[in-house]
């Protein structure tokens, strides 16, 4: 019997130079976002001694961005690559205006929660349109990859971040968070506009589409050819608020078990872990399952949460941490690729817009929940002596935080539940399938599609 030599797989496309052009800018424009918001928050909290200011200066940063949601029709009704531009300087003069009044001495709590403000409004532009405009950079093929890709920047934000921001504020004060936040901006300029972009899906609809460019055509393709996509637009709601959760009671259970000085090696190396999945999903791509991964990555988060949670030794909290996280890229690149698949090119800009503000609105929303629970109802549930109480101490054990790890190790069974359910769900079963023929059509058959960028630590990122 001859012996045949296997045919080797096709080498996948190249992401090629304008992709990485318009994703370094992007990548270090977010790395510089997140160093600046974390200096910010410390010379505040420094100089005040006050932290009801930094929750002050969160809610700028975050309600400005759902409230700006409707203006993700810009991306759709102008050039994505203008609309990037523009806003992405819209975003930058918030902290520029900052940085002047520091320099002049006159720099107040005021200014600066304005600065967030308007830094909000610009990323609530921004975002959508540069989301969608990956579908004017890469080949169809090399999708999944650039959506892993896009993971990167808010995750080596996550590790660089509070690295860089904590000893440039000790050294030369908030103007020197500022002036990257600043420099970033201005290097996410630079490389967008370098890049021509090109394709269909910034030139408006196709022929025959039935879209006006309003929300209300946005809307009712959801409703009809696109309702499939709202079963995804439910999960990355879940999840996101279940994020939230993670966010808040890891930090109280790391700071309370590793102390001051290892609290924050957790979120180090859970962004280290988004690091790697990132750049494993950027070289090797998704699996023709696109629902696989989205599964996955919640069981490893809810898996990882329980790890965290049951018992208050610092080497298991910091390996859950990482668990949880690992799988966030694979989820946020798969999702994102479905919508880029599945969404008509010239209505992704609302839609990513949507998606967006979903996320951002239940982010602040979780956060007080889950404190209000920490507090209120799994701290005293630990310490007494009820069958309840019992249960929750054989499930975390006893000791500091405990209340959090709690209601820590019950996300993570809820987010397991929700892979579950996921898994064996009819409503996104169309949605496993290879995604229709790009022809571009907003009408009853939808035959386009277009791309997204995506942001972190939400179930989700190319956002700043």
């Amino acid at each position: 019997m001859p012996h045949t030599e296997p045919t080797p797989s096709p080498a996948p496309p190249p992401l090629g130079r304008r992709f990485l052009t318009v994703w370094t800018g992007q990548t270090v424009s977010a790395i510089g976002s997140m160093v600046s918001g974390v200096g910010v928050a410390v010379a505040v909290f420094l100089e005040s001694g006050d932290a009801s200011r930094l929750g002050l200066l969160a809610a700028a940063g975050s309600a400005p961005y759902v409230l700006a949601g409707p203006l993700a029709t810009l991306a759709d009704r102008f050039p994505r690559r203008t609309v990037m531009m523009g806003a992405d300087a819209l975003a930058a003069s918030g902290p520029a205006l900052a940085l002047v009044l520091a320099l002049t001495g006159r720099l107040q709590l005021w200014h600066l929660v304005m600065a967030a403000v308007v830094a909000s409004v610009g990323t609530a532009i921004q975002a959508p349109a540069a989301q969608a405009a990956v579908a004017d950079l890469v080949d169809p093929d090399a999708l999944d990859r650039a959506n892993g890709l896009a993971q990167l920047g808010p995750a080596a934000g996550i590790v660089i971040g509070p690295a860089l921001a904590s000893p440039l504020v000790s050294r030369w004060g908030i103007e020197a968070v500022l002036a990257v936040d600043l420099a970033t901006f201005v290097v996410a300029v630079v490389a967008t506009g370098l890049v021509r972009f090109g394709g269909s899906a910034s030139a408006g609809p196709a022929p025959g589409a039935v879209d006006d460019g309003s929300w209300r055509a946005a809307l009712a393709w959801l409703g009809g050819p696109g309702r499939p996509l709202v079963g995804l637009l439910a999960v990355v709601s879940l999840t996101n608020f279940a994020l939230a959760f993670f966010n808040v009671t890891m930090l109280a259970i790391a700071t309370e078990v590793g102390g001051a000085s290892l609290g924050g090696l957790v979120l180090g190396v859970a962004g280290l872990s988004m690091i790697a999945g990132s750049i494993r999903i950027g070289s090797r791509g998704l699996p023709a399952d696109r629902i696989r991964p989205v599964v996955s990555g919640l069981a490893l988060a809810g898996v990882g949460c329980v790890l965290a949670a049951v018992r208050p030794v610092f080497g298991l909290v910091v390996v859950g941490a990482a668990v949880a996280v690992s799988g966030v890229p694979a989820v946020n690149a798969a999702i994102s690729t479905i919508y880029h698949e599945r969404v008509p090119g010239p209505m992704q800009g609302r839609i990513f817009g949507l998606r967006g503000s979903i996320g951002r609105a239940l982010d602040p929303i979780g956060s007080v929940v889950a404190g209000l629970l920490v507090v209120h109802l799994a701290e005293p549930l630990v310490v007494s002596e009820s069958v309840g109480g019992g249960a929750a101490r054989a499930l975390v054990g006893s000791g500091d935080a405990r209340g959090a790890a709690l209601v820590l190790a019950v996300t993570g069974l809820g987010l397991c539940l929700l892979a579950l359910r996921l898994r064996g769900s009819a409503s996104v079963r169309e949605l496993r399938e290879p995604a229709p023929s790009l022809q571009g059509d907003c009408g009853p058959r939808v035959e386009s599609f277009a791309h997204e960028r995506r942001d972190p630590t939400h179930a989700d990122t190319g956002e700043r």
